[in-house]
């Protein structure tokens, strides 16, 4: 058990949308680096503060021995009876995946670490230089490059995090075209977690299930491979395979967090019906090993192209995407594809998911439905050109499919791009491209803007991510030789 790890969590749950999306849009991944290092200040600190009463400890206890159990025992009673339960974690850590007897174990550990660390420098050290320490100016100067070196690398940690937030972007058309299928290395990954339970027991083949359960006439229990009975072998249903796009809520215009897999799993619509779900139920909801929850209205859930997937773009799905298997629901955002799935729960009324009770997407008619948008990808933002340029990009209305592309240039009459037809589906982006011809020298501003399947075109006015969704116009600028 990571202690700043439980910290974290318990912040970042508790934290209004609106705060978290003013830090997702500054900081992206770095968020989480700063939040950590946050928490570790805060832990390193507090058992600074205890080692001042050593002292008075050590006069009062005199024997060494007995002055090391009591920082042991006092430290770790501290974090497993105090700090954990107030953290959420619970009375020795029993909230925790680890269980109160390593979470016990872990504590008393480090606590013991702890306290020989401060019998070694306050006795063994202060014995050696009983006159105090007295810092020539080298080791000051030396002492001062050390910490702002380290100041340095740890702002270059953050700012090289920071800088994963951006567009989508390919080099080149052929890259794009090369890349319709995103390879599982590349799709993007957002996670609520600071580490995500790959170590969880509930994440473990030979011991994960899933239960389907709450209004249903026969409860049942699904293993990943053999195992006795009652449970059920879910890699022996029968499975279908379709691409789907994904896309984050969180994801800005343009923004990259959007990737397309082939997804292959069991149709969520069957284990609800072998499980007898009560008409009464009009929602699903999701919960997951690291404790995450998403709801879907039970027509989302029984759309045959919802799905419990086990297997992305041909392989096991990886720890980062949700092994051994996740909810696949088109149509919405990322939010609600709920990844290390344990249960899924047939309900009565509007569910609100872990994201939706923070206020992202959080009407009771489901929202989260993924507003249409077209991205310009190449050529990427700033680029100097010259000659005959040709761009191009995705669209993507989850969904209802794409009618359309046009493209503008400097607030010009809006021109159709050519689409690249069919696209992997109907439930994934279309790539577009048109040639801008050979534009006169300068700078000049591209804009796109997508038409779903319906005729409806995408919303043209601006709005951050929070709470429902990014939208407005996609741009770049090109800078012509």
């Amino acid at each position: 058990m990571f202690l700043p790890e439980v910290a974290v969590d318990f912040v970042v749950g508790r934290i209004p949308g609106g705060i978290e999306s003013f830090f997702i849009r500054s900081l992206g991944e770095g968020a989480k680096l700063l939040a950590l290092l946050t928490a570790l200040v805060v832990f390193l600190v507090l058992p600074g503060i205890y080692a001042v009463l050593f002292r008075r400890v050590q006069a009062w206890l005199k024997n060494r021995w007995i002055v090391m159990a009591f920082y042991t025992f006092t430290s770790a009673g501290i974090l497993l009876l105090a700090i954990l339960p107030l953290l959420d974690a619970g009375f020795l850590g029993s909230n925790t995946y680890v269980g109160a007897g390593f979470s016990t174990l872990s504590q008393l550990l480090g606590a013991w670490i702890y306290a020989a660390l401060l019998d070694h420098i306050l006795v063994d050290v202060a014995q050696e230089y009983p006159e105090g320490f007295s810092l020539s100016r080298r080791q000051f100067i030396i002492g001062s490059i050390g910490a702002v070196a380290i100041a340095a690398l740890t702002f270059y940690g953050l700012a090289s995090l920071i800088s994963r937030k951006g567009r989508l972007v390919f080099a080149s058309i052929s890259e794009m075209f090369a890349n319709e299928q995103t390879p599982t290395e590349r799709f993007y990954v957002v996670t609520k977690n600071l580490i995500d339970p790959d170590l969880h027991p509930d994440v473990q083949a030979g011991r994960w299930q899933l239960n389907v359960a709450g209004l249903v006439s026969n409860p049942t229990t699904y293993s990943y491979g053999p195992q006795p009975p009652p449970k059920i072998d879910l890699l022996t249903l029968p499975t279908i395979s379709e691409f789907v796009t994904l896309e984050c809520v969180s994801n800005e215009v343009g923004g990259n967090l959007i990737s397309t897999a082939v997804w292959k799993g069991v149709r969520l619509a069957d284990l609800l019906q072998a499980a007898g779900a009560d008409p009464a139920a009009d929602w699903v909801v999701f919960t997951c090993a690291d404790g995450y929850t998403a709801a879907v209205p039970m027509v989302k859930a029984m759309d045959p192209a919802s799905l419990v997937a086990v297997q992305m773009n041909g392989g096991e799905l990886t720890t980062a995407h949700g092994y051994p298997a996740r909810i696949i629901v088109p149509g919405l955002y990322g939010m609600f594809h709920a990844k290390w799935i344990t249960k899924i729960e047939a309900v009565t009324g509007a569910a609100l998911g872990y994201w939706q009770q923070k206020g992202w997407t959080n009407s009771d008619d489901g929202n989260g439905l993924i507003h249409t948008v077209a991205i310009i990808a190449t050529p990427p933002d700033n680029t100097v050109v010259q000659g005959a340029v040709t761009i191009g990009g995705v669209a993507f209305a989850g969904d209802r499919r794409i009618s359309a592309v046009e493209v503008r240039m400097d607030g010009g009459a809006w021109r159709p791009a050519a689409l690249s037809l069919p696209p992997l589906s109907n439930l994934t982006w279309v790539l577009w491209t048109l040639s801008l011809g050979s534009p006169a020298s300068g700078s000049h501003k591209i804009e796109a803007r997508a038409i779903d399947g319906t005729g409806m075109p995408q919303a043209a006015t601006p709005a951050p991510p929070f709470p429902n969704g990014a939208a407005g116009y996609d741009s770049i600028t090109l800078l012509v030789a």
